[in-house]
């Protein structure tokens, strides 16, 4: 796409281009940019680049597009598209490198009009905004062809910046004081235009030589820690089989089924099936441990599987009610014996450790638990540490300490040696990723003084500190009392626990040659 053609727009990813083709999302709005004749080409982090403690200044480097080979600084607009709260190191280091100050306050006519929309934009976008110019909120394929041609038509960059603040789904970056506002609301792409599929196939992916299509979208769950709950933009959105199946090329070698809640679609070993009986191979983003079917999993096995992986989050019985997660042991136990019947190498299970009101005791319950799963088939465990997201009932809750998570880590690590495979993510970096998710604007100027100091943990806890905590009230204080009355069990935070606020793409979707 885009290949021989001048392009004013560049769509930029503040994460190498293994991951950035990996993202659906990212491929999507770059498939609909060029769906509308607006040229796009596509911007990347060097390879290397993607580490949080990367050491920074790094020698001066040129971002050059994939397809033009073009610098970043000579497009009319740079869009970027963020997943999460981390990848705003990779947001200041792609602009520093590119010669675009990082700062909107600090660009003149001359400089790209930088816009950012992303996953992110569903759970705290704050951040984000003194970094660009134009923020765009939660789904945008419907909005980002008439934004981005009145951008390019706009004779000044403030009638650009003028225009874009026309849109309903759009806000203004962060160009003097701190921004206190609320948001806009975030958008909802229209049925017309869904489901997302891939614009390009690509071996050189997390995914690799995947065709990524999404079956649904949203979920129809009550995860209390969960940005992308049934609450979240109105709920899960079902494409039926024969739609999904549609989008998928003759010559796709493996499908990959993107969303939030995919096992939850009512058609999934339907479409599983006929996809694997085409004799492709396939993926699947996330799989319900209650949904594991021997009949699934026998397709799974045909479409190329090894190894199953499946969330339990809450550590224990207690804590995966209290996060309504509604994960039992029995369908664990149940998951883990079809697994080893099917013939899998091994199940990989999602934990979450750090949650509030976790205790010891909840600790010594995984212990147990996860030997008797051990028993039945060779089992991995990976630890993320809990971080509270606004946009969830679970905003406000405390982290839980970098401290007090390595110690229940080193004691799961110890109790379930040669046992079990731990794999646990950096407490430290959850712990940034906490900062982040709870700050206002302010938090985007600590992102840039903490990649200027160097980019590793201590250079964000000084970035961070003397920041005014964060004020915004919960928004789903509704909600809970809702689930009062009804005498649910969600999670509801006392009020004194809570804290004051690369070239070988292939041609299932598309051709690179360049």
């Amino acid at each position: 796409m885009g290949l021989g053609r001048p392009a004013r727009i560049a769509l930029a990813y503040p994460s190498p281009y293994r991951v950035a083709m990996s993202s659906l999302g990212y491929q999507t709005i770059y498939r609909t940019l060029h769906e509308a004749g607006l040229c796009t080409h596509r911007a990347f982090l060097p390879d290397g680049w993607g580490r949080n403690a990367l050491p920074w200044p790094r020698p001066p480097t040129t971002i050059l597009t994939y397809e033009g080979r073009a610098p970043l600084s000579a497009h009319r607009v740079v869009a970027l598209s963020v997943a999460y709260e981390l990848e705003l190191a990779g947001v200041v280091r792609l602009l520093e490198a590119a010669g675009i100050p990082p700062l909107a306050r600090d660009r003149h006519e001359r400089d790209p009009i930088v816009v950012a929309g992303g996953p992110l934009t569903f759970s705290n976008p704050y951040p984000l905004l003194p970094l660009v110019d134009v923020l765009v909120l939660g789904e945008a394929e419907h909005l980002v062809a008439d934004l981005f041609d009145d951008l390019l038509r706009a004779p000044t960059r403030s009638s650009a910046l003028a225009a874009a603040e026309r849109c309903s789904h759009a806000v203004l970056g962060e160009v003097g004081a701190p921004y206190g506002a609320d948001l806009p609301p975030v958008g909802k792409a229209p049925r017309a235009m869904l489901p997302a599929r891939s614009a390009i196939v690509t071996s050189d992916t997390e995914l690799a030589d995947m065709f990524l299509v999404e079956p649904e979208r949203g979920c129809s769950r009550p995860c209390t820690f969960c940005v992308m709950r049934r609450t979240t933009n109105g709920g899960m959105r079902l494409f039926s089989a024969d739609e999904v199946l549609a989008t998928i090329p003759e010559d796709a070698r493996r499908v990959g089924l993107v969303g939030a809640a995919v096992t939850d679609h009512p058609q999934l070993e339907a479409i599983v099936h006929r996809i694997v009986e085409g004799g492709r191979g396939i993926g699947i983003s996330s799989l319900r441990a209650d949904r594991l079917t021997p009949s699934l999993l026998a397709a799974l096995r045909r479409g190329g599987y090894r190894q199953i992986t499946v969330a339990s989050d809450g550590i224990s019985e207690r804590m995966r009610t209290l996060l309504d997660r509604r994960i039992r042991e029995d369908h664990l136990r149940t998951a883990a014996e079809r697994v080893a019947e099917a013939g899998f190498s091994g199940l990989k299970v999602y934990e979450m450790i750090g949650a509030p009101e976790e205790t010891d005791d909840d600790v010594t319950e995984l212990i147990e638990f996860a030997r008797e799963l051990a028993s039945i088939v060779p089992l991995t465990l990976t630890f993320s540490t809990f971080v509270p997201k606004r946009n969830t009932p679970l905003d406000g809750a405390p982290f839980v300490g970098v401290a007090a998570s390595r110690a229940r880590l080193d004691r799961i690590r110890r109790a379930l040696r040669g046992t079990v495979s731990i794999r646990p993510q950096s407490p430290k970096w959850a712990h940034v990723e906490y900062l982040l998710a709870r700050a206002g604007s302010e938090g985007g100027h600590a992102a840039v003084a903490a990649v200027r100091a160097g980019g590793g943990y201590r250079a964000w806890c000084a970035a961070f500190e003397g920041l005014p905590p964060g004020t915004r009230p919960l928004r789903y204080g509704d909600e809970e009392a809702w689930a009062r009355r009804k005498g649910l069990a969600a999670l509801r935070v006392p009020a004194r626990l809570r804290k004051t606020p690369r070239r070988s793409e292939g041609r299932s979707a598309a051709v690179d040659t360049s």
